[in-house]
């Protein structure tokens, strides 16, 4: 038993390095989490350091009601049960509570996304705090208070003190790592890539709106979808060295599993999905858009009727490879991305 509670300790030392990590990067963007819209390295880091402490998380908490239900194989009152001392307080404060609380800041992450950039500053503390409660009141518990056999780790408080530092200094390196990927802080460098792109995006919206009343629906897929296609030629190679000719080659899943694929290398988004529905529609996802940030300033009926970016230059791609006429449904948009609908034509 001394070495299983031992290795616990060394895993929610581990696992509070990622802690850390992830909520220094949550305190960069503390002002407004909409910055993080479009940092498309700040968001996948902190996504996979998501993962990595939640891992953690339920792995020590499983282990943990293992060690619980052993216990009830004994004879008299667990200690566990009871306040009044440090394993009852890791217990309930550290195990139950903590549990609660970082839970409902992962449910929120993983299905709720729209709300962690309208209330992150909030939901990210909570699940810090449950966090951070299972963390120190069983390192408490064990450098203080624990009565069994130790084998490599000593009970002494300078020990309490090393291990609290490994888990501050390696998150804070670990966060140090994600920003020197990410080029810094500096917003010329965040933005060098995509910033036209960005620029044109909210210009997209207003012209297309205009296209719409002016010459009607049908003129954008007439038109705008073919243009787009000898506009992508360009841009692509010329600028991103990516030859669309390449494409015409393929067959058009082929040609859309390329595109998507080079769309995610240059940070166009974290990823492109297409999923076919029939043999006549498909959707286009966009997940972490490098330009989201655009429709964080725009009002919801500034984007009543508006087709995402992506999903026209898939669709041109479409409209180029099988010939055919395509229209496209106005897309969904969310705080990260968008899903559009795009149906060909006979």
């Amino acid at each position: 038993m001394g070495l299983w509670v031992e290795l616990l300790i060394i895993q929610t030392i581990i696992g509070y390095c990622f802690v850390m990590a992830n909520d220094l990067i949550g305190l960069y963007n503390i002002r407004d989490l909409n910055n993080m819209k479009g940092d498309i390295t700040l968001v996948k880091a902190h996504k996979r350091i998501g993962w990595i402490e939640t891992t953690f998380f339920y792995c020590i908490a499983i282990q943990c009601l293992i060690m619980v239900f052993m216990a009830f194989g004994g004879t008299g009152t667990p200690p566990f049960l009871s306040v009044e001392n440090a394993s009852g307080i890791h217990f309930m404060i550290g195990g139950i509570v903590s549990t609660v609380l970082f839970s409902f800041k992962f449910i929120i992450a993983h299905f709720k996304k729209n709300l962690i950039y309208k209330y992150g500053q909030f939901i990210g503390p909570i699940g810090f705090v449950g966090w951070s409660l299972a963390h120190w009141t069983s390192m408490v518990n064990y450098f203080f208070y624990y009565s069994g056999e130790t084998i490599f780790i000593p009970k002494t408080t300078l020990s309490f003190i090393v291990a609290a530092l490994i888990s501050f200094s390696i998150g804070t390196a670990i966060f140090l790592g994600v920003l020197a990927k990410r080029g810094g802080s500096s917003t010329s460098s965040r933005w060098s890539v995509h910033q036209i792109a960005f620029i044109l995006h909210g210009i997209t919206f207003g012209y297309e709106g205009a296209a719409k009343d002016l010459l009607g629906t049908p003129a954008l897929y007439k038109y705008v979808i073919p243009k787009t296609y000898g506009f992508l030629e360009k841009m692509l190679k010329d600028v991103l060295g990516f030859d669309l000719k390449e494409l015409e080659e393929m067959n058009l899943n082929k040609a859309l599993e390329a595109f998507t694929k080079k769309s995610a290398e240059i940070g166009m988004a974290e990823k492109l999905k297409i999923k076919w529905e029939s043999d006549h529609v498909f959707t286009i996802e966009s997940v972490n858009c490098s330009t989201a940030k655009v429709r964080s300033v725009m009002k919801p009926e500034e984007l009543t009727n508006a087709i995402c970016p992506w999903a026209i230059m898939a669709a041109a791609i479409v409209n180029k490879s099988t010939g055919k006429d395509l229209e496209i449904a106005a897309s969904e948009f969310n705080e990260i991305g968008s899903l559009t609908r795009v149906t060909l034509k006979e």
